[in-house]
């Protein structure tokens, strides 16, 4: 009877047990994957094209990526880059599936207008191999604060110091607060300057800003940020936001100086785009000097963490 039950449970071992210890030892690559943190699909708005697609979310990061940052900067600025646009990707995720979505998306959780959104491009040749990698080595990993999905806001080329998010918008944000940036003054668009004459200046003035008096001053009463940037000044004696006075003449960031001289007014201005955030010229110095992606995104977003998710 002993000898029968030891049969019976030796037959039970070969049976059963024996394969499923062999798939453990040997074929542990067999088994289903568990799957990225980025697989799956977003919707996109392609402004472009005025229609709404399903997209891998590697294939739109990449695109992002690709259009948003020079394929020549050093690989730790790319891959923080990369977080930067995954971080803004899953934050208007988590806001469409809270039924947040924005008109001009159509439905779509993301649009492909830079104005709106960040930029996308669909054009293969500009996605090396740097960049996709960028996107892989990075996979899963997004910046927050205090557990919450930041708004990982970037833009070209500070003027020496990053803008803090209340002086530029008027909301104080914790994490979008006015750094140090100042590798930007190696940046190809540091510098920029804008001349017209004083009576361009006013015809401007008047198709764009309402009750323009000149009997007042051209411009008076600048008011700046820390950082340097035109929070609000006066022209023809109506107080403008600076974000506003920056639109109106076209300039590539509020950080300008004022001066009027032999009839014209000489605008000098300092970085490129709103400057608020992570500076993507500065990111390039740091990297080149020597700082991982994860130190870069830690100097410009300040007291966020890096999760993966």
């Amino acid at each position: 009877m002993k000898k029968l039950f030891l049969i019976v449970i030796a037959v039970i071992f070969i049976t059963l047990l024996l394969p499923l210890a062999a798939v453990y030892l040997i074929g542990k690559t067999d088994l289903p994957s568990e799957p990225s943190a980025d697989a799956g699909t977003v919707s996109v708005y392609l402004a472009n094209e005025d229609k709404v697609v399903d997209m891998d979310i590697n294939e739109y990061l990449t695109g992002v990526v690709a259009a948003e940052m020079p394929a020549d900067f050093e690989y730790e600025a790319l891959k923080a880059q990369a977080v930067a646009a995954r971080t803004y990707l899953y934050s208007r995720i988590e806001q469409t599936a809270a039924g947040n979505i924005a008109e001009s998306h159509n439905g779509a959780a993301v649009c492909t207008d830079y104005h709106h959104c960040q930029a996308y491009t669909a054009d293969r040749d500009r996605y090396t191999d740097n960049i996709s990698a960028a996107v892989t080595d990075t996979t899963g990993q997004i910046m927050t604060y205090n557990g919450e999905i930041i708004s990982a806001l970037f833009h070209s080329t500070s003027s020496g110091s990053t803008e803090s998010a209340v002086d530029v918008w008027g909301n104080d944000v914790p994490y979008l607060q006015s750094v140090s940036s100042s590798g930007d003054i190696e940046s190809p668009k540091y510098l920029s300057s804008l001349t017209i004459s004083v009576d361009e200046f006013k015809t401007i003035a008047e198709e764009k800003i309402e009750g323009v008096s000149w009997d007042k001053p051209l411009f008076d009463n600048i008011n700046r940020s820390s950082a340097g940037g035109i929070i609000s000044l006066e022209i023809g004696g109506v107080t403008v936001k600076g974000t506003d006075f920056r639109s109106i003449y076209d300039l590539r960031s509020t950080n300008a100086e004022l001066t009027e001289k032999d009839g014209d007014i000489i605008m000098s201005v300092r970085g490129y785009g709103h400057g608020v955030g992570m500076s993507q010229y500065g990111a390039n110095y740091m990297a080149a000097h020597g700082s991982g992606y994860e130190e870069i995104l830690k100097a410009y977003y300040t007291g966020i963490e890096i999760e993966k998710r």
